[in-house]
Order: structure tokens, then C-alpha cells, then sequence
């Protein structure tokens, strides 16, 4: 496996494979969210406007990503964390997602372990991290990985079936950088 740094410059090259991995990975199963292709790209667009992500390549095809942003890309921030952390200080893990059939494998360690090597501790003090309450893989990851609890929120989402929506709760774990 093979970790490759890409920022906007770059980003095109792997808008569609990213799209794809986006909506396979948050439309089935469980967290069964509708996500349009269109409207995907349009939202990775904004990431890689302000952030950057690194990507996990296994012979030349697309195995995870995380996605990274200054934390005020993140509309959705509770207040508690505004109110108690320096927005402007923190990185904020805005996507991370590993191709369902490599889950387990240890390509989301790997990813994390990068960021968090890599994060330039001289624009950053704190990361930030979102996750939907009932993925205890990924919460248990990011646990061991030095991420804690810090707040929670609820979000509404549109099912994939377009059938109605269902609330998501989520929660904020954090971790201090330096």
C-alpha cells in the first residue's frame, strides 16, 4: 500500500474514484445515507479548497482517504467546541473512509498514523474528529488512537432510498497535538 499526500492541484485526477468510495461507503449497510455524485464532488471541492487529503493507493485504485480541514470547514460544530477550543488552531478530520472490502486491514491506523505524524503543529494545536455514534469500529480506532470524547450532535439525513430521513447521532472526539 502506498500513501500519497493530494491537494487541490491534484485533486481532479481522483474526484470520480473519491466520489465513488464516498457514496459506497456511506449509502449501504447501516448508515444507508442518500448522497448524489454531483452534489459529493461539489462538497470534496470545498474540502480540497481549504484542506488537503491523503490517500491510501493499492495497485493504482483508491483504498481509503482522510480528508482534512481547517476545523471551521465544519458548519455543523457544536458550540461547546467553539466556545472551548481555538477553531482557527484546530485540524478537523472531515471524512475518513477505508473501501468496504479493505475495512479491518489496518489502512484507517496507517491513515491516521500519517495525519497525525504529518499535522504541522505550528498552524495546529488540537484535531478534530466526527463520527456516527453506532460505527464502534471507527470510534474504538480513533479511541486507541488518542482521540477522546468531547461533544455530541444529531444530524438529519436523507435515507438512500430517498423514502424520508432519520437522524444520525454523532459525536466530536478530539485530541491535543502538541
Amino acid at each position: 500500500m502506498k500513501l500519497i499526500t493530494v491537494d487541490a492541484s491534484q485533486f481532479e485526477a481522483f474526484r470520480n474514484n473519491l466520489v465513488d468510495l464516498y457514496i459506497n461507503t456511506f449509502a449501504s449497510g447501516k448508515s444507508f445515507q442518500y448522497h448524489s455524485a454531483e452534489e459529493t464532488a461539489a462538497y470534496f471541492h470545498g474540502i480540497f479548497d481549504v484542506g488537503y487529503g491523503i490517500f491510501a493507493m493499492e495497485e493504482n485504485e483508491l483504498a481509503g482517504a482522510i480528508l482534512l480541514t481547517p476545523l471551521s470547514f465544519d458548519k455543523l460544530l457544536p458550540e461547546d467546541i467553539a466556545k472551548n477550543f481555538d477553531v482557527e488552531r484546530s485540524v478537523y478530520v472531515a471524512e475518513m473512509m477505508v473501501e468496504k472490502s479493505k475495512q479491518g486491514q489496518g489502512i484507517g491506523k496507517k491513515l491516521l498514523n500519517i495525519f497525525l505524524e504529518d499535522a504541522d503543529r505550528s498552524r495546529f494545536d488540537h484535531a478534530f474528529i466526527r463520527v456516527w455514534v453506532e460505527n464502534q469500529m471507527a470510534v474504538g480506532l480513533y479511541k486507541k488512537m488518542g482521540f477522546e470524547v468531547c461533544a455530541t450532535m444529531v444530524q438529519s439525513k436523507l435515507l438512500a432510498d430517498k423514502s424520508g430521513t432519520f437522524d444520525f447521532e454523532k459525536i466530536y472526539l478530539h485530541q491535543r497535538l502538541n
